[in-house]
């Protein structure tokens, strides 16, 4: 008995000894989260509720990304939120809110109608209530009663289908069985590969119905002879039937809850700091890597950065099978917006209807036509929207005055690359951070973004009488801006293109080939958008949570 325990003891003294030394102590952190865009902050925030030691790196000087705002002079402008969805008591992501602990901490603005709908016969102001929006159809389409009346049945089953899946890749298969219904099932894998366009042919063939009808495919990039029906149905669905808000100081208001959500529980930010890599051992993700040279050993790591940097750079294709990386090769960016900012002295909230603070411009009824516009940088043709923040956030602007923004989807490519191709690399930062329009070699650039400013702005006086006489404050972004800010590849707003191949379950999953490595944000599951990438971040929690605790005992709060 004791030349066995000798030997016992003898094993596990030689065992430890060639442990690698990141095994010898425990990791600094449970959780390194990189990036501190929305998909990351609500990671970080529902896993310090959890208990959990997190740490969040985030290269740029202030949390949000996307989901932020800047100022300029008395001005406040939001960067990208037209609307945040299903924040009605049983909507989508009111639940989200309450697991992330921002409910108390966040002021929403309910707003309805949502936007109006300018075509070249008609303008429609659109309600947030799906009751109310098919009657205004049917009033406008008598002769299409029985296909909008079937179609709106369709996208309900689509809604109450998606919801049984979204409650089964969050929870189980017992939590999910209250919303399970075998039809809406059946309608969802009816249209599981089928383009908007798809599924309307089957309801109305009416043109001007058809244009109404898919306004929001703008907010999803693509033409409804791309999108997928699928993935329009949900954000749809969440809008009307889960409620369209804004928030009192924008989303920025909702990344600086989260953020002290997780400083509140023992997490730790740290801002102006970039990620180099993240440390693979053994197929394991177990360190984070700065660019100062320092390294976070961790338990568990989350890549809010987009897909294509994470596994290319930060992880290393050397340590990827070729399946994994014949796949993310094949996946293609979203587009990308080109956005003007004005801060005017004058007040506009006259020309917006009332609850509104979006309008929406069409040249045509032809949707592909106008997305052809879209995608060939026609700033003259292509629809665009403009906002008035003022009309919702008094405080975005001093009294009398108002915010306004105007942004239509633009090539990455347009005209040359926007002017930069060939322009020397520090040049081109200088060009596209717009932080120093004078730069030199930048002349180009800055004339074009200025042209195709000021043809946007002649067209919206056609809606704001005088609006080039009233610019207090002009910044303009180009997708080479976004690009240089978010670091998405094409300056992409959305992710991954929101085709039927790319969306909801065909995204890349929270889980990544790595070991303890997962994804937030918008080129993971459910997809781009405000509310869609703060739901990722919380899959992503969830995943961490249930296997650091596999019998359930984070279920607080």
């Amino acid at each position: 008995m004791k030349k066995l325990l000798a030997v016992l003891i003898l094993a596990l003294s030689v065992s430890l000894s060639l442990q690698p030394a990141w095994c010898a102590q425990a990791p600094a952190y449970d959780v390194v989260v990189i990036g501190a865009g929305g998909g990351g902050l609500a990671a970080a925030a529902r896993l310090s509720r959890a208990g959990m030691k997190v740490l969040v790196i985030e290269q740029n000087s202030k949390v949000g990304g996307y989901m932020g705002s800047f100022t300029r002079g008395p001005y406040f402008f939001e960067i990208s939120l037209h609307g945040m969805d299903g924040l009605n008591p049983d909507g989508l992501h009111e639940q989200t809110f309450e697991a992330l602990g921002i409910t108390d901490k966040v002021a929403p603005i309910k707003l309805d109608p949502m936007y109006r709908a300018v075509f070249p016969d008609f303008a429609i102001d659109v309600p947030a209530d799906p009751d109310a929006y098919m009657q205004q159809l049917l009033i406008k389409f008598p002769h299409e009663a029985e296909g909008i009346f079937e179609l709106f049945l369709t996208m309900n089953s689509l809604y109450n289908g998606m919801q049984f899946f979204v409650h089964l890749y969050e929870r189980s298969l017992l939590e999910a069985l209250p919303h399970y219904n075998a039809a809406d099932i059946e309608m969802l894998r009816r249209y599981q590969n089928v383009t908007l366009s798809d599924l309307l042919q089957e309801y109305t063939s009416d043109e001007q119905l058809i244009a109404a009808f898919t306004q929001l495919a703008s907010y999803g990039g693509l033409s409804p002879d791309a999108l997928s029906a699928q993935f329009f149905s949900l954000f749809w669905n969440s809008f009307h039937r889960g409620g369209f808000y804004y928030f009192a100081g924008g989303s920025q208001s909702v990344s600086a809850a989260l953020a002290e959500v997780v400083e509140e529980h023992g997490g730790s930010i740290m801002l102006s700091t970039k990620a180099e890599k993240i440390v693979i051992r053994l197929g394991r993700a177990v360190a984070v890597q700065t660019a100062s040279g320092q390294e976070f050993p961790c338990r568990f790591v989350v890549s809010n950065v987009n897909a294509p940097a994470t596994f290319n750079t930060l992880v290393g294709r050397e340590h990827l099978q070729k399946d994994f990386l014949k796949k993310l090769d094949a996946m293609q960016a979203g587009t990308s917006w080109f956005q003007v900012y004005l801060g005017v002295d004058h007040d506009y909230r006259d020309a917006f209807p009332s609850g509104t603070h979006e309008i929406i411009v069409n040249g045509s009824y032809d949707q592909a036509e106008n997305f052809s516009y879209f995608l060939s940088g026609d700033i003259d043709r292509a629809p665009y929207f403009i906002m008035n923040y003022s009309a919702v956030d008094p405080g975005a602007a001093p009294a009398g005055k108002n915010v306004i923004v105007l942004s239509t989807i633009m090539p990455y490519d347009f005209d040359n690359n926007w002017q930069t191709a060939g322009m020397p690399a520090d040049a081109a930062t200088a060009a596209t951070s717009n932080m120093s329009p004078a730069c030199a070699g930048c002349e180009q650039y800055v004339a074009l973004k200025k042209q195709m400013a000021d043809k946007l702005i002649q067209r919206a006086e056609q809606l704001l009488p005088g609006l080039s006489s009233h610019i207090d404050v002009l910044e303009v972004g180009s997708p080479r801006t976004l690009e240089f800010f978010t670091h998405n590849p094409r300056g992409a707003m959305l992710g991954w293109s929101n085709t039927a191949e790319q969306v909801l379950f065909n995204r890349l999953p929270q889980a990544t080939p790595i070991r303890n490595l997962y994804l937030a944000g918008a080129w993971t599951f459910p997809g781009g958008g405000q509310s869609a990438v703060l739901e990722s971040g919380k899959f992503a929690a969830e995943k961490i949570l249930r296997k650091s605790f596999p019998h359930g005992a984070f279920n607080f709060p």
